[in-house]
């Protein structure tokens, strides 16, 4: 027992990136009725419902975001395979519509909603970011590109198929930090690309990780979390980018801790909503983070 102690030990004391304590998510509440490769979620700005992107049925799902019980639904005929949703400043959902190749914009009023205009000439759009000065940014999977809007005109498009800085491969994510810093997960190559507020790039991260497939992240109080789809697994990240903890035991499973195919987290601390994207659920957690004094 000693020995096996001393083990442990040497673990979560080596260097980041060799290897990093598992997390433990606490089990709140979970919702699978009637989901069908949920992709991503969005919490409304007051906090209090969670807008799930039900991919496979072609809707959005609102839940409560505390008890996740299911409150309705809208887009039905409308979206085409939606992947992500963000709040604009305004209130509005703007969902991915991947299939439509567009953006489509709702007015939400709790569980009900009503479409009230669109962004267009996207590429299978699978991700949407909203930056502090009001311009929306798309990720096209399609042409290996960002979009950039301002009100409804398409005023930039940055990037091109490929691997090298400021190209990409299937891009997912699109996140925007409270610096304006911008995060593409850039998911063929799997790693995340990062960018100042005018989309010059700054650094990457993603082959120290091992990364397989990442899809989506949330950033929250300075830490990212990414869902690693392929590796099972949500990662837990400071501002430098260095691995504080991982959730899930890196093989298909089912549980509080145990995932197949996660491809999206949305955070709030002590809170993780984990998109289990083929579980075909998704599970409100209370994570104990670890210390990151100094971090």
């Amino acid at each position: 027992m000693m020995r096996f102690l001393l083990f442990v030990a040497t673990l979560l004391f080596l260097p980041i990136g060799q290897a990093q304590p598992l997390l433990h998510g606490t089990l709140i509440a979970e919702q699978a009725a009637g989901l069908a490769q949920p992709h991503d979620a969005a919490l409304s700005p007051d906090g209090r419902l969670l807008y799930v992107t039900d991919m496979a049925n072609s809707r959005i799902v609102a839940l409560d975001a505390m008890t996740l019980k299911t409150l309705g639904t809208f887009g039905a005929g409308e979206l085409s395979y939606p992947h992500d949703a963000e709040f604009d400043a305004r209130g509005r959902l703007l969902v991915a519509d991947t299939g439509n190749d567009r953006i489509a914009i709702y007015e939400v009023n709790g569980a009900s909603a009503r479409l009230v205009g669109e962004l267009k000439g996207l590429a299978a759009p699978e991700g949407v970011a909203v930056t502090g000065d009001g311009r929306v940014l798309a990720t096209n999977v399609r042409s290996g590109s960002v979009s950039v809007f301002r009100g409804d005109k398409l005023v930039a498009s940055v990037g091109q198929q490929g691997s090298r800085d400021g190209e990409f491969s299937h891009p997912h994510d699109i996140d925007v930090g409270a610096d304006g810093t911008i995060y593409v997960v850039d998911s063929g190559n799997n790693r995340v690309q990062v960018f100042d507020s005018s989309l010059a790039h700054r650094s990457s991260f993603g082959p120290e990780l091992k990364l397989n497939g990442p899809k989506y992240l949330s950033l929250d109080a300075g830490r990212i979390w990414l869902a690693d789809e392929y590796n099972h697994r949500i990662l837990l990240l400071d501002h430098r980018h260095r691995l504080l903890g991982v959730l899930g035991t890196s093989q298909p499973g089912r549980g509080a801790n145990a995932f197949r195919k996660p491809e999206a987290v949305v955070a709030r601390a002590p809170h993780l909503w984990v998109v289990d994207t083929y579980n075909d659920r998704v599970l409100l957690l209370q994570v104990t983070l670890p210390d990151l004094q100094g971090r």
